[in-house]
């Protein structure tokens, strides 16, 4: 049996987090976007825990973030026990009159062996999986420079060519700008962005945000990206865009090149650049994109259950 149990007993056990969004520090900061916040462990099994919002009358993890998991006390643990927690959540669910739940694993990046487990125990046991979530990553530490299509650093070279120039910015008024050719870009796309200048620095308040500007020889800005280093190996990329009315000038790729180098300089094994699509709908254009500057694919799982299922 599921019970809840107070943040200071949750993180006796639970003291790592295999991502940055089951992190105290991060449920704090959006924890006023549920209705209140509960941490459920096992009754006399205290290896797996779940740290979720209840909104709506429905149990939510994530509540207000791109995935959320579980907590465990190490990644090989007994199928059973997974099994048995996730069998729990139902119980759980009726017998505090809820309507159901909504978990997304984060992708096997952040926690390959216990993923696998999870995925295979939601769907043993009747839960809904939706449409599973295409995510594009890079290996930083196969990436030497060089690329899968040769256009990349043709267009590299171009970028150079054209004196744009790559720049780590953190006073007010750049990251202002960053976060301005970002949202236009997201706009002239059709694209909605789903956070706020506001929101960014606010994150930016309990996980460390890169942000990021390429300029051209006359100051003018016409890139920029906005990344988060919440993990010790894993950097992630939240928003990357460019002026769109002169992408043919390599804006993007430069961006790339320069990112991925400035995170392997800091030893950063991967780059998370996130989900490519909509509610499991693929953009192709951006996987493809993704793909000739070397990332490889991996999926998100989104898994629910109902109460008045049978």
């Amino acid at each position: 049996m599921l019970v809840e149990v107070s943040k200071d007993k949750y993180r006796r056990h639970f003291p790592i987090d295999s991502n940055p969004y089951i992190s105290e520090p991060f449920i704090d900061l959006v924890k006023s976007k549920a209705d209140r916040v509960i941490r459920l462990m096992n009754e006399g099994c205290n290896s797996i825990g779940l740290i979720a919002g209840i909104k709506d009358n429905v149990i939510r993890a994530p509540f207000s973030a791109p995935f959320a998991g579980f907590h465990y006390t190490h990644e090989h643990l007994l199928y059973n026990e997974v099994e048995n927690f996730v069998s729990n959540l139902k119980t759980y669910v009726t017998d505090n009159n809820l309507d159901g739940l909504i978990i997304t694993l984060p992708p096997d990046l952040y926690q390959t062996n216990m993923n696998a487990k999870f995925i295979n125990a939601f769907y043993r046991l009747g839960y809904n999986m939706s449409t599973p979530e295409i995510i594009n990553w890079i290996d930083l530490k196969k990436f030497d420079g060089t690329w899968v299509k040769n256009t990349v650093l043709q267009n590299y070279n171009k970028a150079i060519n054209n004196n744009l120039t790559f720049h780590v910015v953190s006073d007010e008024q750049s990251i202002n700008y960053v976060y301005d050719i970002i949202f236009r870009n997201r706009e002239i796309q059709g694209r909605k962005i789903h956070m706020s200048l506001e929101d960014i620095i606010k994150v930016k308040s309990v996980i460390p945000v890169d942000f990021f500007l390429v300029k051209d020889i006359y100051g003018r800005k016409k890139g920029a990206g906005v990344f988060y280093r919440g993990h010790d190996k894993i950097a992630q990329g939240i928003f990357v865009g460019d002026d769109m009315e002169n992408r043919s000038l390599g804006i993007m790729d430069l961006l790339y090149s320069k990112i991925y180098n400035f995170y392997k300089e800091l030893d950063y094994d991967v780059i998370d650049l996130g989900t490519s699509g909509v509610e499991g709908e693929p953009n192709v254009g951006l996987i493809r994109f993704k793909e000739i500057h070397n990332c490889a694919a991996s999926l998100k799982f989104t898994f629910s259950w109902s109460s008045d299922k049978n």
